[in-house]
């Protein structure tokens, strides 16, 4: 009997050991389960860090050359309002020149604003600004001219510019000034026929 009951408690206790040792391992498997998860999540926020600062260095080289971008345009029409407020003093010296005399000092006087004014266009045409090529008879085109008036001449064509009344000036690519000009426009014909045929058609009737 003695013999049975050493027995019993010497099973009893690999039991529990047993029992322990299961917990152990299982709480060893959740504490390294859990230690996979925070190792996961840590992954997840590294890769999100990354993103972001992947994001933000493209976003600033980005910016970077759009701020050059503007630099650039800048620099290149960096003389635009300068030249559109010149070409109304050239205007000026154009209406001075185009004056008729015979008095041979005011003949030098004149000449002297020619000198002037070529002085202006060459610094100018240096600066980008081209004059825009527009002659009597050429077809009218919104995109470069301005019509300032509308007259009717039989012998032009309809839509013609029968006129040029200020020129017109380009700054590189970009429209400075459009040319003013009259352009011919036919007048609008009644068609007398169809009136004709109505009341011939009418008195047919009444009759």
């Amino acid at each position: 009997m003695e013999d049975l009951e050493k027995e019993v408690p010497e099973m009893e206790t690999s039991q529990e050991t047993e029992k322990e040792g299961q917990k152990e391992e299982k709480h060893k498997k959740k504490k390294k389960e859990s230690l996979e998860d925070q190792l996961e999540l840590i992954q997840e926020e590294l890769m999100n860090v990354k993103d972001k600062y992947l994001r933000a260095l493209a976003e600033m080289d980005n910016t970077k050359k759009r701020m050059t971008e503007d630099l650039k345009r800048e620099r290149m029409y960096s003389a635009y309002s300068l030249s559109e407020k010149l070409i109304d003093s050239i205007e000026i010296f154009d209406q001075a020149l185009n004056v008729q005399t015979d008095d041979p000092n005011f003949k030098n006087f004149l000449y002297g604003f020619k000198m002037i004014k070529d002085m202006f266009m060459t610094a100018l045409n240096q600066e980008g600004v081209t004059l825009i090529d527009t002659k009597v008879g050429d077809v009218f085109d919104p995109v470069t001219e301005h019509a300032v008036d509308t007259a009717y001449d039989e012998s032009a064509a309809d839509n013609t510019i029968l006129k040029v009344v200020k020129k017109g000036y380009k700054f590189k690519d970009r429209l400075l000034r459009p040319a003013m000009v009259v352009i011919n426009i036919l007048p609008k014909t009644e068609n007398t026929d169809e009136t004709t045929s109505e009341d011939e058609s009418y008195e047919e009737i009444v009759a």
